[in-house]
Protein backbone atom coordinates (compact mmCIF):
# COMPACT_ATOMS: atom_id res chain seq x y z
CA UNK A 1 0.00 0.00 0.00
CA UNK A 2 1.32 3.72 -0.51
CA UNK A 3 0.54 4.71 2.81
CA UNK A 4 1.61 1.63 4.57
CA UNK A 5 3.71 2.83 7.54
CA UNK A 6 6.02 1.12 10.01
CA UNK A 7 6.90 1.86 13.48
CA UNK A 8 10.69 1.39 14.57
CA UNK A 9 11.31 0.85 18.38
CA UNK A 10 14.81 0.69 19.90
CA UNK A 11 14.76 -0.95 23.30
CA UNK A 12 18.06 -0.78 25.67
CA UNK A 13 16.78 -1.78 29.01
CA UNK A 14 13.12 -0.11 29.09
CA UNK A 15 11.41 -2.68 31.05
CA UNK A 16 10.07 0.39 33.15
CA UNK A 17 9.00 2.28 30.32
CA UNK A 18 8.29 -0.12 26.88
CA UNK A 19 4.86 -1.59 27.73
CA UNK A 20 3.83 1.98 28.05
CA UNK A 21 5.03 3.08 24.88
CA UNK A 22 3.65 -0.26 22.83
CA UNK A 23 0.26 -0.24 24.17
CA UNK A 24 0.12 3.53 22.49
CA UNK A 25 1.45 1.52 19.40
CA UNK A 26 -1.13 -1.26 19.57
CA UNK A 27 -4.01 0.52 20.28
CA UNK A 28 -4.36 3.07 17.45
CA UNK A 29 -7.52 3.41 15.89
CA UNK A 30 -5.54 2.62 12.44
CA UNK A 31 -3.21 -0.27 12.90
CA UNK A 32 0.74 0.49 11.54
CA UNK A 33 1.71 -1.95 8.76
CA UNK A 34 4.52 -2.91 10.73
CA UNK A 35 5.89 -2.76 14.43
CA UNK A 36 9.54 -3.03 14.12
CA UNK A 37 11.41 -3.71 17.96
CA UNK A 38 15.32 -3.11 17.86
CA UNK A 39 16.21 -5.15 21.11
CA UNK A 40 19.37 -3.63 21.43
CA UNK A 41 20.53 -6.06 23.68
CA UNK A 42 18.76 -5.44 27.16
CA UNK A 43 19.90 -7.20 30.01
CA UNK A 44 16.43 -6.67 31.99
CA UNK A 45 13.19 -7.56 31.58
CA UNK A 46 12.59 -6.13 28.27
CA UNK A 47 12.74 -9.13 26.26
CA UNK A 48 9.90 -10.66 28.56
CA UNK A 49 7.83 -7.53 28.04
CA UNK A 50 8.46 -7.48 24.32
CA UNK A 51 7.23 -11.04 23.56
CA UNK A 52 3.66 -10.41 25.15
CA UNK A 53 3.33 -8.48 22.08
CA UNK A 54 4.44 -10.95 19.30
CA UNK A 55 0.53 -11.98 18.92
CA UNK A 56 -0.29 -8.35 17.52
CA UNK A 57 -0.35 -8.22 13.51
CA UNK A 58 2.87 -6.70 12.01
CA UNK A 59 5.24 -6.91 15.25
CA UNK A 60 8.34 -8.35 14.60
CA UNK A 61 11.33 -8.32 17.18
CA UNK A 62 15.22 -8.16 16.52
CA UNK A 63 17.57 -8.94 19.11
CA UNK A 64 21.21 -7.58 18.58
CA UNK A 65 24.23 -6.82 20.84
CA UNK A 66 24.76 -3.58 22.03
CA UNK A 67 25.26 -1.22 19.38
CA UNK A 68 23.49 2.35 20.76
CA UNK A 69 20.13 3.57 19.14
CA UNK A 70 21.67 5.54 15.96
CA UNK A 71 22.57 2.11 15.06
CA UNK A 72 19.63 0.11 16.33
CA UNK A 73 17.10 2.07 14.30
CA UNK A 74 19.21 1.79 10.71
CA UNK A 75 19.00 -2.38 11.40
CA UNK A 76 15.39 -2.07 11.92
CA UNK A 77 15.40 0.35 8.88
CA UNK A 78 16.85 -2.69 7.30
CA UNK A 79 13.82 -5.16 8.08
CA UNK A 80 10.78 -2.18 7.12
CA UNK A 81 8.85 -2.93 3.71
CA UNK A 82 6.45 -0.28 4.22
CA UNK A 83 6.74 3.03 1.80
CA UNK A 84 6.64 5.24 5.42
CA UNK A 85 9.00 4.67 8.23
CA UNK A 86 7.67 6.30 11.98
CA UNK A 87 11.47 5.55 14.29
CA UNK A 88 9.68 6.02 18.36
CA UNK A 89 12.12 6.15 21.10
CA UNK A 90 10.94 2.79 23.72
CA UNK A 91 9.85 5.43 26.39
CA UNK A 92 7.92 7.74 24.30
CA UNK A 93 3.91 7.61 24.23
CA UNK A 94 1.98 8.67 20.78
CA UNK A 95 -1.47 9.53 20.41
CA UNK A 96 -3.96 6.96 19.27
CA UNK A 97 -5.16 8.87 16.27
CA UNK A 98 -1.38 9.36 15.11
CA UNK A 99 -1.12 6.23 12.44
CA UNK A 100 -4.79 7.34 10.72
CA UNK A 101 -3.90 10.56 10.60
CA UNK A 102 -0.51 10.41 9.20
CA UNK A 103 -2.78 8.63 6.42
CA UNK A 104 -4.86 11.22 5.55
CA UNK A 105 -2.33 13.78 5.63
CA UNK A 106 -0.49 11.62 2.92
CA UNK A 107 -3.14 11.19 1.14
CA UNK A 108 -4.34 15.08 1.19
CA UNK A 109 -0.62 16.02 0.42
CA UNK A 110 0.20 13.60 -2.75
CA UNK A 111 2.49 11.47 -0.92
CA UNK A 112 4.82 13.76 0.53
CA UNK A 113 8.50 12.97 1.62
CA UNK A 114 8.11 14.05 5.38
CA UNK A 115 5.57 15.01 7.38
CA UNK A 116 6.46 17.04 10.72
CA UNK A 117 4.36 17.33 13.63
CA UNK A 118 4.46 18.56 16.93
CA UNK A 119 5.09 17.31 20.44
CA UNK A 120 4.87 17.82 24.20
CA UNK A 121 7.44 16.85 27.05
CA UNK A 122 6.30 14.98 30.43
CA UNK A 123 8.61 13.82 33.08
CA UNK A 124 8.90 11.36 35.94
CA UNK A 125 10.38 14.06 37.94
CA UNK A 126 8.76 17.45 38.52
CA UNK A 127 11.49 19.60 37.78
CA UNK A 128 13.45 18.13 34.47
CA UNK A 129 16.88 19.78 34.17
CA UNK A 130 16.09 20.99 30.28
CA UNK A 131 12.89 22.06 28.76
CA UNK A 132 12.56 21.23 24.86
CA UNK A 133 10.82 23.17 22.42
CA UNK A 134 8.67 20.60 20.53
CA UNK A 135 6.13 22.75 18.60
CA UNK A 136 5.87 23.97 15.40
CA UNK A 137 3.88 27.11 14.77
CA UNK A 138 4.55 26.42 11.01
CA UNK A 139 1.48 24.70 9.11
CA UNK A 140 0.96 23.39 5.37
CA UNK A 141 3.23 21.68 2.51
CA UNK A 142 6.69 23.40 1.71
CA UNK A 143 8.68 22.37 -1.45
CA UNK A 144 12.36 22.68 -1.46
CA UNK A 145 12.21 26.25 -2.54
CA UNK A 146 10.26 27.02 0.18
CA UNK A 147 13.07 27.79 3.12
CA UNK A 148 11.62 25.32 5.41
CA UNK A 149 15.02 24.67 7.24
CA UNK A 150 15.48 28.69 7.38
CA UNK A 151 12.48 29.22 8.79
CA UNK A 152 12.23 26.59 11.78
CA UNK A 153 15.89 27.48 13.07
CA UNK A 154 14.09 31.25 12.62
CA UNK A 155 11.48 29.99 15.24
CA UNK A 156 13.66 28.10 17.08
CA UNK A 157 11.71 25.11 16.13
CA UNK A 158 14.25 22.95 14.89
CA UNK A 159 15.22 20.93 17.47
CA UNK A 160 15.96 17.13 15.59
CA UNK A 161 13.40 14.91 17.63
CA UNK A 162 13.15 11.59 16.13
CA UNK A 163 9.64 11.24 17.39
CA UNK A 164 8.71 14.09 15.49
CA UNK A 165 8.40 13.23 11.74
CA UNK A 166 7.76 10.57 9.70
CA UNK A 167 9.38 10.51 6.02
CA UNK A 168 9.33 8.10 2.72
CA UNK A 169 11.40 4.38 3.06
CA UNK A 170 13.05 6.21 -0.33
CA UNK A 171 14.10 9.04 1.26
CA UNK A 172 16.79 7.08 3.17
CA UNK A 173 17.94 4.60 0.98
CA UNK A 174 18.23 6.93 -2.23
CA UNK A 175 19.56 9.35 -0.39
CA UNK A 176 21.93 6.95 1.60
CA UNK A 177 21.25 8.52 5.04
CA UNK A 178 21.90 6.78 8.05
CA UNK A 179 21.66 7.34 11.88
CA UNK A 180 25.40 8.30 13.18
CA UNK A 181 27.04 6.50 15.72
CA UNK A 182 27.43 9.18 18.12
CA UNK A 183 24.96 10.56 21.40
CA UNK A 184 23.08 13.02 19.38
CA UNK A 185 22.19 10.67 16.25
CA UNK A 186 19.39 12.64 15.27
CA UNK A 187 20.72 15.92 14.12
CA UNK A 188 22.71 13.32 12.03
CA UNK A 189 20.01 13.00 9.89
CA UNK A 190 17.23 15.45 10.31
CA UNK A 191 18.64 18.64 8.14
CA UNK A 192 19.90 16.15 5.50
CA UNK A 193 16.47 14.65 5.23
CA UNK A 194 14.48 17.66 5.38
CA UNK A 195 17.19 19.53 2.61
CA UNK A 196 16.52 15.89 0.36
CA UNK A 197 12.96 16.29 0.93
CA UNK A 198 10.72 17.64 -2.16
CA UNK A 199 7.62 17.85 -0.16
CA UNK A 200 6.83 17.99 3.38
CA UNK A 201 4.54 18.71 5.52
CA UNK A 202 4.35 20.36 9.20
CA UNK A 203 1.47 20.13 11.41
CA UNK A 204 0.77 21.92 14.41
CA UNK A 205 -1.01 19.03 16.38
CA UNK A 206 0.80 17.35 19.07
CA UNK A 207 0.88 13.37 18.32
CA UNK A 208 4.26 12.84 20.89
CA UNK A 209 4.54 12.77 24.36
CA UNK A 210 8.25 13.09 25.04
CA UNK A 211 9.71 12.18 27.78
CA UNK A 212 12.58 13.92 29.83
CA UNK A 213 14.37 13.02 32.98
CA UNK A 214 15.18 9.54 32.80
CA UNK A 215 18.07 8.80 35.10
CA UNK A 216 19.76 6.65 32.36
CA UNK A 217 19.51 8.72 29.56
CA UNK A 218 22.07 9.97 27.50
CA UNK A 219 20.24 13.40 26.97
CA UNK A 220 19.16 13.07 30.93
CA UNK A 221 22.90 12.52 32.26
CA UNK A 222 26.27 14.53 31.40
CA UNK A 223 28.37 12.30 29.22
CA UNK A 224 30.46 15.42 28.16
CA UNK A 225 32.78 13.58 26.62
CA UNK A 226 30.63 11.84 23.84
CA UNK A 227 28.62 15.02 23.79
CA UNK A 228 32.08 16.39 22.59
CA UNK A 229 32.80 13.65 20.17
CA UNK A 230 28.90 14.55 18.44
CA UNK A 231 29.86 18.29 18.01
CA UNK A 232 32.94 17.11 16.41
CA UNK A 233 30.93 14.86 13.84
CA UNK A 234 28.36 17.38 13.31
CA UNK A 235 31.36 20.00 12.21
CA UNK A 236 32.56 17.59 10.01
CA UNK A 237 28.99 16.04 8.61
CA UNK A 238 27.29 20.00 8.15
CA UNK A 239 30.66 20.97 6.62
CA UNK A 240 30.74 18.20 4.12
CA UNK A 241 27.17 18.55 3.13
CA UNK A 242 27.55 22.12 2.33
CA UNK A 243 31.00 21.19 0.50
CA UNK A 244 28.86 18.36 -1.50
CA UNK A 245 25.87 19.35 -2.03
CA UNK A 246 25.58 23.18 -2.64
CA UNK A 247 22.42 23.79 -5.01
CA UNK A 248 20.90 21.73 -2.43
CA UNK A 249 21.42 23.78 0.34
CA UNK A 250 21.97 27.63 -1.55
CA UNK A 251 18.30 28.41 -0.59
CA UNK A 252 19.44 27.77 3.07
CA UNK A 253 22.83 28.17 3.41
CA UNK A 254 22.34 31.26 6.29
CA UNK A 255 20.32 28.52 8.48
CA UNK A 256 23.20 25.68 7.49
CA UNK A 257 26.18 27.91 8.80
CA UNK A 258 24.44 29.35 11.82
CA UNK A 259 23.76 25.05 12.63
CA UNK A 260 27.59 24.66 12.08
CA UNK A 261 28.40 27.58 13.92
CA UNK A 262 26.02 26.19 17.11
CA UNK A 263 28.12 23.04 16.78
CA UNK A 264 30.96 24.93 16.80
CA UNK A 265 30.33 26.88 19.83
CA UNK A 266 29.46 23.93 22.00
CA UNK A 267 32.60 22.35 21.14
CA UNK A 268 34.57 24.51 22.70
CA UNK A 269 32.52 24.57 25.50
CA UNK A 270 33.04 20.59 25.87
CA UNK A 271 36.23 20.95 25.26
CA UNK A 272 36.45 23.57 28.63
CA UNK A 273 33.93 21.31 30.98
CA UNK A 274 36.16 18.15 29.47
CA UNK A 275 39.55 20.25 30.08
CA UNK A 276 40.70 19.09 26.26
CA UNK A 277 42.36 21.00 24.22
CA UNK A 278 40.70 23.08 21.81
CA UNK A 279 41.73 22.22 18.00
CA UNK A 280 42.29 25.83 16.71
CA UNK A 281 42.52 23.76 13.30
CA UNK A 282 38.81 23.14 13.91
CA UNK A 283 38.10 26.81 14.54
CA UNK A 284 40.13 28.54 11.72
CA UNK A 285 37.62 25.96 9.37
CA UNK A 286 34.33 27.07 11.23
CA UNK A 287 35.30 30.60 10.54
CA UNK A 288 35.83 30.10 7.15
CA UNK A 289 32.81 28.11 6.43
CA UNK A 290 30.60 29.92 9.06
CA UNK A 291 31.30 33.74 7.08
CA UNK A 292 30.64 35.72 9.98
CA UNK A 293 32.07 38.56 11.62
CA UNK A 294 30.02 38.12 14.75
CA UNK A 295 30.71 34.27 15.11
CA UNK A 296 34.13 35.81 15.89
CA UNK A 297 32.92 37.22 18.68
CA UNK A 298 30.77 34.67 19.89
CA UNK A 299 34.00 32.50 19.61
CA UNK A 300 35.78 34.73 22.13
CA UNK A 301 32.91 35.03 24.26
CA UNK A 302 32.16 31.16 24.93
CA UNK A 303 35.47 31.00 25.50
CA UNK A 304 35.56 33.79 28.25
CA UNK A 305 32.21 32.54 29.64
CA UNK A 306 32.82 28.88 29.83
CA UNK A 307 35.94 29.50 31.69
CA UNK A 308 35.08 32.09 34.26
CA UNK A 309 31.81 29.24 34.61
CA UNK A 310 34.50 26.56 35.60
CA UNK A 311 36.93 28.77 37.71
CA UNK A 312 34.69 29.91 39.93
Amino acid sequence: MNTSIAVIIPVFNLEKYIEETLISVTSQTSSPDEIIVIDDGSSDNSDLILNSFTKYPGFRKFRTSNHGCGEARNIGRTYAKSKYLYFLDGDDIISKDFISDMRYTINKYNKPDMILFSGETFSEISSPNKEFNLKFTLSGQFTRRSCLISKLINKKEAFPQVGRYISKNSLWTTNKINYPSIICEDEGVFLPLLAFSKNTVVLPKVYLKYRTGRAASDTGSKPYLKFLASNLYMINLISQFIKKHPLLVKDDIVAWRYRLGRNGLKYIAMCIKTKTPIKWSIIFTLLVNVKSVVFIFKIVWRIIKMQLKFKS
